[in-house]
């Protein structure tokens, strides 16, 4: 299962989390969670 850290939107801050379109988010959160509904697996 994809989580936020495989987006390729998503920018780490730390091991535990990152940036995604301005709001921090947990690395480990499952993609069909993700806040702005716009997760695209990294290529």
């Amino acid at each position: 299962m994809y989580t936020c850290k495989d987006c390729k939107w998503y920018k780490p801050i730390d091991e535990s989390k990152g940036d995604c379109f301005g709001h921090v988010v947990p690395a480990d959160m499952p993609a069909d969670q993700c806040p702005k509904k716009a997760f695209e697996p990294r290529e």
